[in-house]
């Protein structure tokens, strides 16, 4: 119940539609499977403001994590991450192009910047410091 107040409450905050960067790319359900591993995103497409996400990891066919995602445009564009449904933690868009994106927040502890690339039917997203001396990345096939 209380990640739907938090996700009302982002929601109501989220500024009209204002920017033009275009993240429509990300889009999309994301997976990759292994090992008895399995980690997904899936994107909504960007309307009214905002694109909403969700990833979920499973080892074995057990649930290991999961995150709510919500990017929302305005006078700046901005990546909420909600990893295991906490309170939101913002990033601001500091790079993007028709493929990429990069979203930083250089007082969170870890990460402090989050990048997503897309390469046709891949999509590759990794997690760092600003200094890059401490960082985790995952790919995913396109399923949709």
């Amino acid at each position: 119940m209380r990640a739907i107040a938090i996700a009302a409450a982002l929601l109501t905050a989220a500024p009209a539609f204002a920017d033009d960067t275009d993240l429509s790319w990300l889009s999309g359900h994301w997976r990759s499977e292994g090992d008895g591993r399995v980690s997904e995103e899936i994107w909504t497409a960007p309307e009214g403001g905002i694109m909403l996400g969700v990833g979920r990891s499973l080892r074995d066919g057990q649930a290991r994590g999961f995150e709510f995602l919500m990017i929302s445009f305005g006078e700046e564009t901005v990546y909420h991450a909600q990893p295991g449904g906490r309170p939101p933690v913002r990033f601001t868009l500091v790079e993007s192009s028709d493929s990429h994106a990069v979203f930083e927040n250089p007082e969170h502890d870890f990460p402090q910047r989050i990048t997503y690339r897309r390469e046709g039917g891949e999509l590759h997203a990794a997690i760092s410091d600003l200094a890059g001396e401490r960082s985790f990345g995952w790919s995913w096939t396109r399923r949709d």
